[in-house]
């Protein structure tokens, strides 16, 4: 139950135990309260048995791969994996429907380590189908290296896309800059209610959502008559853009239909066929590149694995184990990566009694810690105290 409510929740490690000992007095239960330190050596006993379970051999295997990126140099390389046996395309991949293959840290990753590292791992499992990913230029080069397929992975690839459109577009990064500033100049004043919202500069391309909903709305309010005007006032500003923030709007409403169909079907003869059908509808000069772009993609993937009826091509999971982890340290964040990362592996867990029974009655705190020096190495926080101890 615990470790249960830890994976599945968002609540600290400290709530967690609070959480059960509140339980206990409610139910007037008789028994020891595990403490936060138990709890998190629970989640590191559980990820690493998932971890390092035997895994299948067969043919068939598809992998998703990608580097997580903290304070310091070290990035920590994660691949998930599933056979492609096991692939139901009627809904997107769930943390139980993939396996934990490789989780390691270093504080340089190029293409030859990673071939190195997806080598050795095939000698484990048998053959690497194709992988889905990012094209990072180490991925990109490793997987090459490696000869196995790459598929990049949608969402990365429809960024890369608007980027090309758009990043040079003097009316978008005006647009841009606008909103950057009504929200600097009035996050603190009696209109804060209305500001835009923050764009992170280096995932703006992979969710343009956020900006052309908030300007569409702001250019409906300036018709409501009950709106007030200073409010009006600075808004207006907006209507020297209204055609590109239609243009961005009818876009984003295309990206979210296709990535719908393609996330949860995969990408196919039919779901091309789909989305070719959703793509017709956008027209201008922009849309039109982007349309030739998307098309190129499909082709591209249907060329790389001609014999594959249905190809995954979203790795949205991942960023999903990437953000939960990254939540489970934002409170120490000078700790760099460490052997928290044990909780991607551990989110995979089916949870139930006979498989956490095993984890915590098998794995012994040894193993972690070996497993730790092993592919984790020193964190930052562990630096910084040797470092500061001897001044």
């Amino acid at each position: 139950m615990l470790l249960k409510h830890k994976l599945e929740t968002s609540a600290s490690f400290r709530a967690v135990s609070k959480i059960f000992l509140i339980t206990n007095i409610l139910l007037k239960l008789i028994g020891k309260n595990p403490t936060h330190t138990t709890i998190i050596n629970w989640v590191h006993k559980l990820g690493y048995y998932q971890l390092s379970r035997k895994k299948e051999k067969a043919d068939d295997w598809i992998i998703l791969l990608d580097h997580s990126i903290q304070l310091g140099k070290d990035k920590v390389f994660v691949i998930l994996g599933i056979r492609e046996k096991n692939l139901n395309f009627s809904k997107p991949l769930q943390f139980q429907d993939l396996l934990p293959l490789r989780e390691i840290s270093k504080d340089k990753w190029d293409g030859e380590i990673i071939r190195k590292t997806l080598s050795e791992l095939a000698e484990e499992i048998g053959q690497i189908k194709y992988a889905v990913g990012d094209y990072g230029s180490d991925i990109k080069k490793g997987l090459k290296l490696a000869g196995i397929p790459h598929v990049h992975d949608i969402t990365h690839k429809i960024a890369l896309i608007l980027a090309k459109l758009y990043e040079t577009d003097d009316q978008f990064k005006e647009l841009t800059v606008r909103m950057s500033a009504m929200r600097n100049k009035f996050s603190q004043s009696g209109i804060a209610h209305i500001i835009p919202p923050n764009q992170r500069s280096k995932s703006r391309y992979q969710n343009i959502q956020p900006i052309s909903d908030w300007c569409m709305k702001a250019i409906t309010c300036l018709k409501d008559e009950k709106i007030d005007n200073s409010i009006k006032e600075n808004l207006e500003w907006l209507n020297g853009f209204k055609s590109l923030i239609e243009e961005l709007s009818k876009l984003d409403h295309i990206i979210c239909s296709i990535e719908k169909v393609v996330k949860s079907y995969g990408i196919s003869k039919s779901t091309f066929h789909q989305c070719n059908k959703l793509l017709s509808d956008l027209s201008g000069e922009k849309s039109l590149l982007f349309i030739d772009d998307m098309k190129k993609y499909f082709e591209e993937t249907m060329k790389l694995l001609p014999q594959t009826e249905k190809i995954l091509c979203t790795s949205d999971i991942l960023e999903s184990a990437f953000g939960k982890y990254k939540n489970y340290v934002n409170k120490n964040p000078m700790a760099g990566v460490t052997n928290l990362v044990l909780a991607i592996a551990a989110f995979t867990s089916s949870l139930d009694k006979q498989e956490i029974k095993n984890a915590l009655e098998n794995v012994k705190t040894a193993d972690v810690k070996l497993w730790t020096t092993n592919f984790i190495g020193k964190t930052l926080l562990q630096k910084r105290r040797e470092f500061f101890a001897t001044a």
